[in-house]
């Protein structure tokens, strides 16, 4: 596998794995970062459309980001998460999420700049933000950015869902239903 630094592009060298992440480090830089192993693994067998997207959950909380990952796993999803901005742009520099939920009020880089960079990629991710500070200014912002839905927590399940599944769809990617609806 052809694993480049997120900040130089320069291919970089495996340095270890533990807890189910594999670390590089970029040979230039020396920045060290974590990838999920699962992230890197060839899946044997048949996939589905689902397993085939891939999501990025980034939220200051752990316990609901991995709610989040729980929940769109459950449905089939490839997932990983981020806890911090800074994290959400390395996570998305080499795991190239198709989808991005992203929390507005994170450390290191706030929602709107890691919005901001994340765009800036050469295929961007559909992307998704969550607050629990509801302001107009922030719907504008999330407006002028191209954010494909605002989340106001708290949420439910099913909120989260609908918003992943139209994003998927706006990027050809999923075409099934969520478990349990109804076709009408």
């Amino acid at each position: 596998m052809d694993m480049r630094c997120p900040r130089c592009n320069i291919q970089a060298s495996p340095v270890g794995h533990e807890d189910a992440r594999a670390y590089y480090e970029c040979p230039s830089c020396k920045r060290v970062w974590a990838t999920l192993l699962t992230s890197l693994a060839e899946r044997v067998g048949s996939r589905t459309r689902r397993e085939s997207v891939r999501i990025l959950v980034a939220d200051d909380s752990d316990e609901l980001a991995g709610l989040v990952a729980a929940w769109l796993q459950d449905e089939g999803f490839d997932v990983v998460t981020a806890s911090s901005g800074r994290q959400t742009l390395d996570a998305a520099s080499v795991y190239r999420p198709d989808i991005v939920l992203l929390d507005l009020v994170m450390p290191a880089l706030g929602g709107f700049e890691v919005c901001a960079a994340v765009s800036q990629q050469a295929q961007p991710p559909q992307m998704i933000l969550m607050t629990g500070v509801w302001d107009p200014e922030n719907a504008r912002r999330a407006t002028d950015l191209g954010v494909d839905a605002l989340l106001r927590k708290p949420f439910t399940r099913e909120a989260v869902l609908e918003a992943v599944l139209t994003a998927a769809e706006r990027c050809g990617l999923d075409r099934q239903p969520a478990h349990g609806s109804r076709s009408g």
